[in-house]
């Protein structure tokens, strides 16, 4: 064999040995060596290692792992060893986040950290009084009565718009008081499923359907009904999704519960159960692919049978939940917190006048929307918490 050969050789044998090293590195795999201490050649193993996406709204935060300053999101660590390990995300201004996470061989551990501000600003939203907000199934429109003294009615507002002043952007009259009806004055709202319609209950217990394309204003005597269509329209919609993937026999029965609160992306669901005087809330996550490192059911809340129950509604990045406890109807008082779906990282937000245990966040999840007050009085508006 000539000298031709062997370099010949010789080169393949290096490009497949860069190519297997390249192959073992990006699994995963890295040298175990302390290069504080002298090495022997006995101590050179390699050890299989995981990767950690780090991410966080707003950005710019520093990232801690096991207490060592490691990157700022939103980066990649690569290298981590396999297993449990305690990861902080701080920003200046906001509450620190912290989680255990584990790492998985071969697999990248992605977290996106929602980080609350310090110091959320309350802003008003309305000024000319709102109540009975409700917000439709998309999450992208809210509806409310109002005294507005220059439509004084039902008037609907749209998250979609997420200007510095979205409610004068996007807010309109949906129908005005008559000298035959006073709307303003109203029970209850409720949106159609395609939320081109609305059903209004009023103060002596008529109802009446608002057809939002044309503005057009129908009695109607069998208002069940009309909720029974509708109804059947959200759960035929949630069984299809159901019937496309997996899941056990008695989960179905449980998501299409009308007490089963679904998550904006249609994707998880919020259950509870009784067991042993203790009231267990579960959330069902039907993710596909699973995000690695989270669980198909996990347990967020647990409290006892015998205690003020939350009110629960959904974040709208549908991986945090928000809750409103120790809600006093009588005294106007609450808090609210938001969790993440797995239980930890719970920010309490705002604690103190609160008209309604109803919550709303908008689309972009910078604010959440209340109704309060800080009027003598009983006029209530619409305040926004911007939380980042």
């Amino acid at each position: 064999m000539n000298q031709k050969s062997y370099s010949k050789i010789l080169i393949l044998i290096i490009l497949l040995g860069s190519t297997v090293l390249l192959y073992f590195f990006l699994s995963g795999w890295r040298p175990n060596v302390n290069f504080t201490n002298k090495v022997q050649l006995s101590d050179l193993r390699i050890k299989q290692t995981g990767m950690i996406s780090a991410k966080s709204q707003p950005e710019g935060a520093n990232v801690y792992l096991d207490d060592k300053l490691i990157t700022a999101t939103n980066n990649s660590i690569s290298g981590v060893d396999l297993g449990k390990h305690k990861l902080k995300i701080v920003k200046n201004g906001y509450i620190t986040w912290e989680k255990e996470i584990e790492v998985f061989p071969e697999l990248v551990t992605d977290i996106t950290a929602m980080l609350i501000s310090q110091t959320p600003r309350l802003e008003p939203l309305t000024s000319t009084g709102a109540r009975k907000p409700t917000l439709s199934y998309s999450l992208e429109k809210l509806a409310f009565f109002s005294k507005d003294p220059e439509a004084s009615g039902v008037w609907i507002v749209s998250f979609k718009d997420q200007g510095l002043n979205f409610f004068a952007n996007s807010a309109k009259n949906a129908v005005k008081d008559t000298n035959f009806v006073k709307y303003s004055d109203g029970k209850n709202i409720t949106w159609s499923p395609d939320e081109d319609e609305l059903l209004i209950e009023t103060n002596d217990a008529k109802f009446y359907l608002v057809n939002l394309s044309t503005n057009n204003v129908s009695p109607i005597n069998n208002p069940n009904e009309t909720k029974d269509t509708w109804n059947k329209k959200i759960q035929k919609k949630r069984l299809d999704f159901i019937s496309k993937i997996e899941i056990p026999e008695d989960r179905i029965k449980i998501a299409s519960a009308e007490d089963t609160i679904w998550s904006p992306d249609n994707k998880k669901f919020i259950y509870k159960k009784i067991e042993n005087s203790k009231i267990k809330y579960f959330i069902y996550n039907m993710e596909t692919p699973l995000p690695v490192g989270e669980k198909i059911e996990t347990q967020v809340l647990e409290l006892d049978e015998k205690s003020p129950q939350p009110k629960i509604t959904w974040y709208s990045d549908s991986f945090h939940i928000i809750l409103v406890e120790n809600f006093e109807d009588k005294n106007h008082k609450g808090k609210i917190s938001i969790v993440r779906i797995d239980g930890t990282n719970k920010v309490e937000i705002y604690n103190n006048t609160l008209y309604s245990n109803d919550v709303y966040t908008t689309i972009n999840g910078d604010k959440l929307v209340i109704l309060t007050t800080f009027k003598s009085g009983d006029q209530t508006d619409l305040y926004t918490l911007g939380i980042r």
